[in-house]
């Protein structure tokens, strides 16, 4: 795939994005040898103030909601993309997380799914993007976003993203194109 801002064609470089990290709560059974442990950092990060508020704000936020009692999985990868000024990278990271309450009881569930772009500032991840939604405890909602690649493919300056949002029946994943628009990614081209 290849977009082109003018006439003239430029060669096009895109950036494997690295594999992700699954972070885990220390009392589940991990499925993966692989797993790591929620670290006190990431607690840290997901229960910032501007996190809190963009969750009331979409009327996610609950109550019985504690990031560091109810995180069940964090996965984390790390990248170097220009997103908010043209040719200068700055690392980034995706975080997709899950924050549930009594899991497998759908009649007394809370819950919600997030994903974003963090950058650290002052030594503290703090968000560039985020995105989120109720989580149900049947797992439908279960699907998050992996970025596969990066790369200037249209020659703004900015970097485009190729993410594969993985959903809860594997057969329905989608492989997306984003463009970095206005602070957020936009969606260019979804194939399943």
């Amino acid at each position: 795939m290849r977009l082109l801002k003018s006439g003239k064609p430029s060669p096009v470089r895109l950036t494997p994005v690295a594999w992700r990290t699954r972070y885990v709560a220390r009392s589940d059974s991990r499925t993966d040898p692989k797993d790591r442990v929620i670290t006190p950092e990431l607690l840290t990060s997901l229960s910032g103030s501007g996190i809190a508020r963009f969750l009331s704000a979409r009327k996610l936020g609950s109550p019985r909601l504690d990031v560091t009692r109810n995180t069940a999985v964090v996965q984390v990868q790390e990248l170097d993309a220009a997103l908010e000024t043209p040719r200068v990278k700055q690392h980034v990271w995706s975080i997709n997380w899950r924050v549930e309450t009594d899991p497998g009881k759908p009649d007394d569930y809370v819950g919600y799914e997030a994903w974003g772009l963090f950058r650290k500032i002052d030594g503290v991840l703090r968000p560039l993007y985020l995105a989120a939604r109720e989580a149900w405890s049947t797992g439908e909602n279960s699907d998050y976003f992996y970025l596969l690649a990066t790369g200037d493919l249209d020659g703004d300056g900015i970097d485009e993203m190729i993410a594969r949002e993985m959903v809860f029946e594997g057969e329905q994943d989608y492989v997306q194109l984003w463009a970095w628009e206005h602070g957020r990614p936009v969606v260019i081209c979804k194939i399943p």
